[in-house]
Parts: structure tokens; C-alpha cells; sequence
């Protein structure tokens, strides 16, 4: 993978991680739904469908234990699917567990790459001081004293912050405790209330965080925070707490224990450590501005001293025909208006503020001794918020003028999810169109959006610049470059602010508009088309005419993430290229266009380009017992009706349409992403990955799985390559030159169907396998005697050359004890367990 493809893929790996969580969470509301409400034919398969591409998703991206958690709930509702039933409270709890499995494996994902909490460099020659020949110490010289370095917050501080975690020891707990000490925090573990109430009583932390797993201690620990507060030296204590599910309890009691933040799953480490980190060390704010319209004088300078010793910046207006002059001079977080006025009473000034574009938002309070309800309703529909009366606490009226301008900002931070991205919504400056981040960001919102509909509008447009490299090499790239910006600055001027559009790769753009339906779409294309190609455009000091070609893309069709939906409509531009309109809309093929095979084969290219293949994987296990974990890898895909197509009906296929080597490579790169993401594992596990020939026997294929063990940096002592007895006696050199060519990496072979013959024993003399797996005929219960002497013959012929024995399709214990019986070192099939998703299998527990 060159550096722009693996850029390109981290980009679009980030962007489907940031949302995959709220895909999730939708999954999991669906079914619940569906649970409480009644399962639909229709809801079920358009579920299936969304699981299947989130799975191959996930995968693409090296979600390994999600991918597989998603596989397993796919394969659930696949067999419904298949069978047209629909499932019962018990399944779809069954369905439920997965989905929060999910959710679970992405929390201890960790987010961003693996960070040193701490170092330390000794200076040089440090160990010679315990040395015989250590030089006698001498007295350091300095010229003048360096500044001292600036440290992070919250160490910048110079104490640190304190953190009582009352938890059960989960894995979660452990990760953002060491998470939290590498920020500079002085965490404190506990696993008991009594001791946490000890601990509280004697010294007092900054903070005390309630794990999910004691979300029932809440309102104890609430207790005894309050107690350990009124009996201390008034140091303040934050309480937080993790609810174990966002429902109407955790956030009673929760509000009850006086917390003063609530978080939900799916929890995220760096993510938590965020909102601790801003509650123990909040950012310097601008003091609260609040302008007081009060005619009365005595009353106005009450309300302005009162909000100004709570640390607020008060100014009072006692003109009403000057507000909207004090409006502009201090743009003012809340407005606290009289109701009474003379020249203007505050119902018609609220109406005139809220005509005022910049102010339309900001929070007016009225303060007022009125009583009548049809009065206050009048105020109240004008645009007010609030209504308070006269006279007033002054802790009643900080409280609400606080919480009032609380609850906006809040508001305001939640209409903008983007400002998490610093410049992520930013514009490109030369074309003025967005981020290509912010646009894939937009796509996986309106993806997730779409999900549960097939008669979801919106879609995406790829704009491709035709003939570019023509144009590259008659006038050189930077007149290229000059003319794909320019068209660039076209394509912004078209989309008029209603659609957001980025430039996604030399010479293509990327749009999307959310809210057209079909014909919005078409009329859209055909506008970006025809102003591409009536531009004057001028390069290298002579005018220029270009002409672009569009593939339109409907989000209604499906796609597990923003990468997905690029590549259909990539190829679906590409297609248009072709035509005389250079316009295109992506159909997917429909059943009475294509026979059968055809439609498969139209799907295996669909799943090559898109991930649509999945794997599970059928556990191999010792005779003997032993410590690796070795499992034989199975490709999976569903046709269009949702039932599981056979790996025997996909492979020939494959063949015949020249896909072979494509999928082949997918389930390779698959399988060294799993090897990847077990590397750190305490047991080692091995993968057993079925190949075809016609791939083996490709001249650049060794060369190229050498590359991806190196990327994905695995063992290659863990990926053991396995060929069809009956294609490897079609070119025995090739495969002996494959074996040879990968023995350096610790990549073995392994020939599965393996029969007794002279061309058998031919073949195991003469290539270097590591591995035979034999015919399923070996495993029959009622073999016969000349079977059994066959499997003799071979296990011993197999062991004097140093080669393993794999009995396949073992079904039951008398088979597996005719292969014991023969010395076979290793047993697959269903008696051991049958293929999944799931690779947790016990081996430990299969000695015979």
C-alpha cells in the first residue's frame, strides 16, 4: 500500500470510527423496538443488510473483535432471514447482548496511537558511578539559571489533582486509571464504599469518580460526599459517575446524589479523561456579561451589585430606546429585562431584540413584580425564556441567570458537533469548498440517518475532470492543478451553500446533498456538468475548455461507510466517462436483468470492491492438548435475499469471472489484520488460510504477502497457507517454488483433502509441507479396515518427513477415536466445535 492509498485509508478509517458508535447505538434502538413493538419482514432484512456492511466495515479497518461480534449477530439474523421466521424475545435479547459486545469492544479500543506516560533519560555516563573507576564527583557549573520547562496541565499547577475511583477493578477502570496517571493525576483506586467513606472523611480528593460497575453506591457516595464537604476546609469535590445505561434511574439518582456529571456508554478512555480533565481544570473563561433594562434606578444597581460579587459583569441600561445601542457595545450572554417601562415596555423590546440577527438567540429573563398571568404569557410569547418575580433572593437570581446562560451554551455546543474537530469544518481556501474530513464526516451522519429507510433521500457525487493526464502531459501539472482548482471554485459557485463538496483527490470532487431525491440529484449533476464545461477557463496564458464526468450515488442503496459509498460512485463516474451524456446513476442489478450466476458473479465484484465478504473461523485442536490457538479461516457472503451462498458455489464462480487472485488477497490481508491485532496475546495463534492455485502460482504473489506481513507486521509463523489436494497435483513446482520462496518468512503449506495414492506420495515427498489435512472419508465412523490402514499408512509416511496430521470433518467421538487410534496430531470439524465468528475458543479443554 503506497503512502497516499494508507493516508486515504487512515482518513477514512477515522471517520468511520468517530461515527460507528452511533451506528451502533442505532442498531441497538432498533431492536429494541422491534422487541417491544413486533418484528417486520422488511425491518429484519434491512437490519441484516446494515449489520453485514458495518461488519465488513469494521473489518476493512482492523476492528477485529467488533467485526466479529457483528458477524455473529449478522449470522443470527441471516438464518431468520433464510428461513423466513422471525425472532423471539429470548433471540432478540440474544441480539441485544451482542450489539452492547460491540459497543463494549469499541470502548477498550483505544482511540489514537499508543502513548509514553513517562520517561526519563539518564545522563551520560550515569552508571559509572558504581564503578571501580568512577571519577570523583564534581560540582555542576551553570552560567545562569534556565527557565523552567512548562509542564501540562494539570501539573502546571503544581499540585496535583486527586481521584477517588470506586469501581470493581474492571478493565475500564484499570485503563483509565493508568490513562489518568500518565496525564498527571494522582488517582486513587477503591473497590469498597466503607473505605471510600474512610477515605473521604480524612482527606479530601478533588474528585470522585463512580464507576458503572457501583452505579447502585451513587446516592451513598453522594452521602458521604456531602458529609466529608461540610466537615473539611470547603475544598470543593466533584462528583462524577458512569452510568451503566442511559435510562430515567441512573440520571434520578444521579441527580439525587448531587452529581455533577453523568456519563453514558459507550464510554471511551480518552474521552472520559477529556471531561474529567475540563471539570478539575476548566478553561479560563470570560465572566458572564449580562445587561439589566431597568428604568428604576435602585432596582437596576440591586441586580448589578448582586451579579457582579457572584464574579459577572453587569451593565445596566435604564433608557429602553438606548438597548439595542448596549446590545452591540457588550453582546451580552443574558438579558434581564423589566416588564414596565416608560417609551418601551419589555414585551416589544424583546420582540424588536429578537428581529436583531445577532441577538435573536441570546437568553432574556424577565424580572418583575407582575402578576398577571396573561401579561407574563404576552412576554413569554415574545421571545422570553424566563420569568421571574419581584423581589427576588439574590441566591435565587444568580442561580437563575447561571443556569439559564448554562443551558444555552449547552445547546448552542450541541448544534455544533463540529467544533470538536478544530478546522474540520473549515474551507478549502482556494476553492472554497470543505475539508475532505468534514464531507466523509457528513456522509457516515447521513449513512447512519438512512439506515433504517430504503426510501431515504440524499446522495453522493463524484466529479471527475476528463482526460487529466492528457492534460498533464501536453501542459505540465501545475497548469493541471490550476485548472482542477479552478474547476473547483465552479463546483462551490453550483452548490450555492445548500450541499457541502471537497476535493477528493487530484482531479475528482466529492459532493453531497442530503435533501434531494432522485431527480434533485439529476438536475444537480447535470448543473455541475454543464458549468464545468461552459467555464472559460484559462491555463498557461490561452483559454481552456474542460469536461467532467459525474457518477451519482443514492444513499438509500446502503453502504456501510463513506469509503464504501466513494468507491461505487468512483465507479460509477468512471462508467460515465464512457457515455455520450457523462452523467450516470448507480442502479444495483436487479434479479430480472441477470440469471442467477450472473448475479452472483455481479455480487462477488460487488463484495471485492466493497468488503462484502466475511470470515469465520472453525477452531483446529491438538490430540494432545497444547497451548496455541490454531483456527482454519471459512469465506462467508450472502446473496441478496440474505442466504448464505457456499464457499463451493462462490470459488468456481470466482474462477470463471478472473476474481479469484482479488479474493484470495482479501482473505489474506483479512487474516493478517486478526494475526495483527493478537500479536500482544499470551497464546499464539495460528491461522490456516485456504488459497486457490491459479493465486499461488501467480509470479508476483510471494512477493506481495511478503509485503503485507511486513505492513501488518505479523509473524509469519502464524499463517499457514492451505491448497486443495486436487489443484496441487495440477503444478507441483509451483507450489513447491511458492513453499520455498515463503520458508524464510515461517509461512508453512498445508494440503488439505489429502488422499492416499502414489501421486499423494509423491507430492508429500517432494514439496515442503508443513501440514496435510486429510479427506473427509478418514473420518467416517464406519470406515472400513482398508480405509483405516490407508490412514495409518499416511500418518506415519506424513510423520517421518516431519509433518503434521489434521483429521478434517470430524463429526462425532467414534471418529475422532479411529483417528487418535492412528496418530493424527490434530482434529477439525463440528465434534470440536462448529464454525463462528468468535476466536475464544478453549483449548485447554479438548485433550482426548
Amino acid at each position: 500500500m503506497n503512502t497516499t492509498a494508507s493516508s486515504q485509508h487512515d482518513e477514512y478509517r477515522q471517520a468511520f470510527l468517530r461515527h460507528l458508535p452511533k451506528r451502533i447505538e442505532s442498531l441497538e434502538q432498533r431492536i429494541q423496538r422491534y422487541r417491544r413493538d413486533g418484528w417486520e419482514a422488511d425491518g429484519l432484512l434491512m437490519l441484516n443488510d446494515d449489520i453485514q456492511r458495518l461488519a465488513g466495515a469494521a473489518g476493512r479497518y482492523d476492528l477485529v473483535e467488533p467485526s466479529q461480534h457483528l458477524l455473529t449477530l449478522e449470522q443470527a439474523l441471516g438464518e431468520h432471514v433464510a428461513q423466513r421466521t422471525l425472532p423471539n424475545p429470548q433471540q432478540s435479547d440474544r441480539m441485544l447482548q451482542l450489539t452492547a459486545a460491540v459497543a463494549a469492544a469499541l470502548v477498550a479500543r483505544p482511540v489514537g496511537p499508543a502513548r509514553i506516560a513517562h520517561s526519563e533519560v539518564p545522563p551520560p555516563a550515569y552508571w559509572r558511578r558504581w564503578a571501580g573507576d568512577a571519577p570523583p564527583p564534581q560540582a555542576a557549573l551553570a552560567a545562569h539559571a534556565a527557565s523552567p520547562a512548562a509542564t501540562a496541565s494539570p501539573k502546571a499547577t503544581g499540585i496535583a489533582r486527586r481521584i477517588y475511583l470506586l469501581s470493581d477493578g474492571n478493565a475500564f477502570a484499570t485503563d483509565l486509571s493508568k490513562h489518568l496517571e500518565g496525564e498527571g493525576f494522582e488517582v486513587e483506586p477503591i473497590d469498597t464504599l466503607a473505605d471510600l467513606t474512610e477515605l473521604l472523611m480524612n482527606l479530601s480528593p478533588h474528585l470522585v469518580l463512580v464507576d458503572a460497575s457501583r452505579m447502585a453506591d451513587i446516592l451513598a457516595v453522594g452521602a458521604a460526599r456531602r458529609e466529608a464537604q461540610q466537615r473539611g476546609s470547603g475544598q470543593r469535590i466533584q462528583l462524577v459517575a458512569l452510568a451503566a445505561a442511559d435510562d430515567l434511574q441512573s440520571r434520578l439518582d444521579a441527580r439525587r446524589a448531587g452529581a455533577d456529571s453523568l456519563l453514558f456508554p459507550p464510554f471511551n478512555v480518552p474521552e472520559v479523561a477529556r471531561q474529567l480533565h475540563g471539570l478539575l481544570a476548566p478553561a479560563t473563561e470570560e465572566k458572564l456579561r449580562v445587561l439589566i433594562v431597568e428604568d428604576d434606578r435602585a432596582q437596576g444597581l440591586f441586580a448589578q451589585s448582586v451579579l457582579t460579587n457572584a464574579g459577572m459583569q453587569a451593565m445596566v441600561e435604564q433608557e429602553p430606546l438606548h438597548v439595542l445601542e448596549a446590545l452591540e457595545s457588550l453582546h451580552p450572554d443574558l438579558i434581564l429585562m423589566d416588564l414596565h417601562m416608560p417609551h418601551a415596555n419589555g414585551v416589544e423590546l424583546t420582540a424588536l431584540i429578537r428581529e436583531h440577527a445577532s441577538f435573536k438567540n441570546t437568553p432574556i429573563v424577565f424580572l418583575s413584580g407582575e402578576n398577571d398571568p396573561e401579561i407574563r404569557f404576552d412576554a413569554i410569547n415574545a421571545g422570553g425564556d424566563d420569568f421571574l418575580s419581584k423581589p427576588i433572593r439574590p441566591k435565587h437570581l444568580i442561580a437563575a441567570v447561571q443556569n439559564r446562560v448554562r443551558r444555552t451554551r449547552t445547546l448552542q455546543q450541541q448544534q455544533q458537533p463540529q467544533q470538536a474537530e478544530p478546522g474540520l469544518a473549515a474551507r478549502d481556501e482556494a476553492t472554497g469548498l470543505h475539508r475532505r474530513m468534514y464531507v466523509l464526516d457528513r456522509i457516515n451522519e447521513a449513512l447512519a440517518t438512512s439506515a433504517e429507510s430504503r426510501d431515504a433521500v440524499g446522495g453522493a457525487l463524484y466529479v471527475e475532470i476528463d482526460n487529466a493526464a492528457t492534460l498533464r502531459e501536453r501542459m505540465g501539472l501545475g497548469a493541471l492543478e490550476h485548472l482542477v482548482t479552478s474547476a473547483g471554485r465552479v463546483i462551490n459557485d453550483e452548490l450555492m451553500d445548500q450541499h457541502v463538496g471537497a476535493r477528493i483527490n487530484d482531479t475528482a470532487f466529492l459532493v453531497l446533498a442530503t435533501n434531494l431525491d432522485d431527480a434533485g440529484l439529476d438536475a444537480l449533476a447535470k448543473r455541475l456538468h454543464d458549468g464545468i464545461a461552459e467555464h472559460a477557463f484559462e491555463a498557461v496564458g490561452r483559454p481552456m475548455r474542460l469536461r467532467a464526468s459525474v457518477g451519482i450515488c443514492a444513499l438509500r442503496f446502503g453502504f456501510g461507510d463513506a469509503s464504501a459509498l466513494l468507491n461505487t460512485a468512483e465507479r460509477t463516474c468512471r462508467e460515465a466517462h464512457a457515455s455520450a451524456r457523462g452523467i450516470k446513476r448507480f442502479e444495483p442489478p436487479k434479479d430480472s436483468d441477470l440469471d442467477e450466476e450472473s448475479q452472483l458473479i455481479a455480487q462477488l465484484r460487488e463484495a471485492v470492491d466493497n468488503d462484502g465478504f466475511g470470515l469465520i473461523y472453525q477452531p483446529i485442536a491438538a490430540v494432545q492438548g497444547g497451548q496455541d490457538a490454531q483456527y482454519q479461516t471459512l469465506l462467508r457472503m450472502r446473496d441478496a435475499g440474505g442466504k448464505r451462498v457456499a464457499a463451493a458455489t462462490i470459488l468456481p464462480l470466482a474462477e470463471r469471472a478472473k476474481l479469484m487472485i482479488d479474493i484470495d488477497r482479501w482473505v489474506l490481508t483479512r487474516a493478517m489484520s486478526v494475526l495483527g491485532q493478537h500479536h500482544g496475546d499470551s497464546r499464539t495463534m495460528r491461522l490456516f488460510v485456504p488459497q486457490s492455485m491459479t493465486t499461488l502460482a501467480a509470479r508476483e504473489q510471494a512477493g506481495w504477502l511478503k509485503g503485507e506481513l511486513a505492513a501488518n507486521e505479523a509473524a509469519g509463523s502464524c499463517l499457514v497457507i492451505e491448497c486443495r489436494f486436487e489443484d496441487a497435483l495440477l503444478n507441483p513446482p509451483a507450489l513447491a517454488a511458492f513453499a520455498n520462496a515463503m520458508r524464510g518468512d515461517g509461512v508453512r503449506l498445508c494440503v488439505a483433502q489429502f488422499e492416499h495414492s502414489l501421486d499423494a506420495t509423491r507430492l508429500l515427498d517432494t514439496a515442503p509441507l508443513g501440514f496435510i489435512k486429510l479427506a473427509p472419508r478418514y473420518a467416517a465412523a464406519d470406515a472400513s479396515p482398508v480405509v483405516r490402514d490407508e490412514l495409518r499408512a499416511i500418518v506415519e509416511h506424513a510423520h517421518r518427513l516431519g509433518v503434521q496430521v489434521i483429521g478434517h470433518c470430524v463429526e462425532d467421538a467414534r471418529a475422532a477415536a479411529t483417528l487418535w487410534s492412528s496418530g493424527v496430531d490434530f482434529i477439525q470439524g463440528n465434534l470440536v466445535q462448529g464454525a463462528s465468528g468468535g476466536l475464544d475458543f478453549d483449548f485447554n479443554s479438548t485433550v482426548m
